[in-house]
């Protein structure tokens, strides 16, 4: 008993209880995050098209949808509507109407191509089938300090989200014109390939004068 006189028993203040409860629930949080993240499954996804755009199921005759794969950070990959489908391109030329590199797109005019016609104007959250094509708006490719090269409208076709880290589509329409000056309605579907990476851009497009011209056929 002698031994123990005088012996001081510790007990933490309670300033040190409140940091370790934080701590702890900070780990948890963080585990848990980590393992959602993990055992989460992939973005939905679309294998990059091999041939033409084609009509996606359940849309009207006249939209078409097209995946390219943006996958590369450093190449640009062009897409042209007449066609249809990815075409071999020079920037400087008239060869194509958008050019994709992961997120980013440009298109056929402005600073990206003094002779294109090109640009695009962002229609705001509408559907597709609903969204018009304006005669005037269309906003150039002009350059941006950080990032280059960017089409204004164009730029925000998607949110990023910081707790999972994926990339998903605005929902926006937006009106692009053409290397010739033609319009067309664009709008964003996936940025994610079949296997879940990233770089996979799909959208559904129409233009308005084949959209006329379906609908009449239709009717008749």
């Amino acid at each position: 008993m002698s031994g123990l006189i005088g012996a001081k028993r510790f007990f933490p203040k309670p300033a040190t209880l409140v940091v370790a409860g934080i701590l702890a629930l900070a780990g948890l949080v963080i585990g848990g995050w980590m393992l959602w993240s993990a055992l989460r499954p992939p973005p939905a996804g679309f294998a990059p098209t091999s041939g033409r755009a084609a009509i996606p199921v359940g849309a009207p005759p006249y939209v078409l949808q097209y995946t390219i794969d943006a996958r590369s950070r450093r190449d640009w990959i062009y897409f042209r509507f007449s066609d249809g489908t990815a075409v071999s391109a020079a920037r400087d030329s008239l060869d194509w109407d958008l050019a994709f590199r992961r997120t980013d797109a440009l298109t056929n005019g402005g600073d990206t191509n003094p002779d294109g016609l090109g640009g695009a104007v962002d229609l705001g959250k509408i559907a597709l089938e609903e969204a018009i094509a304006p005669k005037d708006g269309y906003l150039p490719d002009v350059p941006h300090d950080d990032r280059g090269l960017e089409n204004p409208a164009l730029h925000k076709w998607y949110s990023y989200n910081w707790t999972t880290h994926t990339v998903s589509s605005r929902n926006h329409a937006y009106a692009v014109r053409t290397a010739a000056g033609e319009p067309v309605v664009v709008t964003f579907v996936s940025y994610y390939c079949d296997d879940g990476s990233p770089g996979c851009i799909t959208f559904r497009y129409f233009q308005p004068q084949r959209a006329v011209g379906s609908l009449g056929s239709a009717a008749r």
